[in-house]
């Protein structure tokens, strides 16, 4: 047994394939978000926000909504063929997790009052059918860095 907090913190990391976090966590009640990310993009006024969300109560949950008061919209995209489409709702499984990460489900934030940089950090709440909501501070860092720090599919 390993008692010493940083070897079990190595030891975590080992067993994942993961490092430690640069994303923003949040949770409230059942629903966590973890590794939230928005990778920096060349648009002044939109960009996208990756993140794992993590359902560890007993009943499906959907997000059902997002925003931010750095931007006029947060929708909730799929992508399809290379094309986004919006979506109303995302289904996170009950004692499982969804994520959304580029190529997939993802927040599209439109409208952003300033153009955002590495370093910066934006604020998002979360609205789901049961739950939350849950704000979660979101850090922009380059795409390679971002894309990292989600989860292998």
């Amino acid at each position: 047994m390993i008692r010493h907090p940083g070897l079990m913190l190595v030891a975590a990391l080992a067993l994942t394939g993961c490092h430690p976090a640069r994303g923003g966590h949040a949770q409230v009640g059942d629903i966590a978000v973890a590794h939230a990310v928005i990778p920096a993009s060349a648009s002044a006024t939109e960009t996208s926000a990756f993140m794992v969300l993590n359902n560890h109560g007993a009943r499906d949950v959907a997000l059902i909504g997002a925003s931010s008061p750095q931007a006029d919209s947060v929708q909730i995209h799929q992508s399809i063929g290379g094309l986004m489409e919006p979506v109303a709702s995302l289904r996170v499984p009950a004692g499982g997790y969804t994520i959304l990460g580029p190529g997939s489900y993802h927040l599209m934030i439109e409208g952003l009052h300033h153009p955002v940089a590495i370093g910066d950090t934006l604020q998002i709440t979360l609205e789901f059918d049961h739950g939350g909501p849950v704000t979660v501070s979101v850090p922009v860092l380059n795409y390679t860095d971002a894309v990292s720090e989600l989860p292998m599919r």
